[in-house]
């Protein structure tokens, strides 16, 4: 099998198209981003827009399609979020069709296109987003289901909460993902401002969960077209408290709470279930504590 991961220089998109690189099944990787990562081992790299996928991208049987602009950037450029978590879809699926085989298209979406208010939410909860990336995300969704229906296109939609812990250096003010931030910053001994109130939890999820739910999604048989990757409830307080029984002193990390990140993560269910449990049981994360030790594992490391 030949796979294409666009958005392969970030985080997530990175991890992903090293898991699939490494996976036996995979033959070959090709990874699409507008700039080539530090490390790309394993994995041929395209640099260029996602706009350009059916000029530059080769042949492929999967694409796993991660390129997204993120919810504050969304925030701030909701032109640019719609050509390229929107209009950037709409390339891929173009691109699909003009494959000699139909592959597999496995969309990377969001809690975002969430937004009313539910303590968990599984896949047939109705959307409500209520940010620029949100709708844009839920617009990708859309198109997807569309080409599944209209054209027969074997598209999946796999929802994500937040990934922790993020290890790229941020470049913004904390936002929606600020626990990666928060449990690095304490092994770490920094200070950090959160920017939620400690109670406020969102739905987080380890790496190891999502990568794994992300190949198992794009590699093998899934029971519906729409899954979520069930998740956590997370927040700082939570977090503070595991911190806590670690030994970690966590005196520099404070609450700021900022209205900016409260709208973007208003209406959020805490947690994400699903309708599939069986799908995903092995892999389900059993609480933030083992993730946290993890991390804290690699940093000594």
């Amino acid at each position: 099998m030949r796979a294409l991961v666009t958005g392969a220089a970030g985080f997530l998109g990175a991890h992903i198209a090293a898991a699939l690189a490494a996976d036996p099944r995979v033959e070959a990787v090709t990874g699409l981003d507008r700039v080539a990562p530090a490390d790309a081992a394993g994995t041929r790299f395209i640099a260029a827009d996602i706009g350009a996928i059916e000029r530059v991208a080769p042949a492929a049987d999967l694409v796993v399609h991660a390129a997204a602009l993120t919810s504050q950037a969304s925030e701030a450029d909701p032109a640019a979020a719609c050509r390229i978590n929107q209009e950037g879809t709409r390339a891929v699926l173009r691109w699909a069709a003009a494959q000699p085989a139909p592959p597999r298209i496995l969309l990377l979406s969001s809690i975002a296109v969430l937004g009313a208010g539910e303590a968990v939410a599984r896949e047939d909860a109705a959307p409500a987003p209520r940010s620029v990336y949100g709708a844009t995300k839920l617009a990708a969704e859309r198109l997807l289901q569309d080409a599944a229906r209209q054209d027969g296109a074997d598209a999946v939609v796999l929802r994500l909460p937040v990934t922790l812990v993020r290890t790229a250096a941020r470049t913004a003010p904390p936002g929606a993902g600020f626990l990666s931030d928060l449990i690095d910053a304490a092994l770490r001994g920094r200070p950090f401002a959160a920017p939620l109130p400690p109670a406020h939890a969102i739905p987080v999820a380890s790496l190891r969960a999502v990568t794994g739910l992300v190949l198992r999604a794009a590699l093998g048989t899934v029971p519906a077209r729409l899954l979520h990757v069930p998740s956590l409830a997370g927040s700082a307080a939570a977090a503070l408290e595991v911190l806590a029984g670690m030994g970690i002193d966590g005196r520099g990390i404070t609450c700021r709470p900022d209205h900016r990140v409260a709208r973007l993560v208003e209406g959020w269910p805490a947690r994400l279930g699903t309708l599939h449990p069986a799908f995903s049981e092995d892999l389900a994360d059993e609480g933030l504590e083992p993730i946290i030790r993890a991390h804290a594992a690699r940093l000594s490391a």
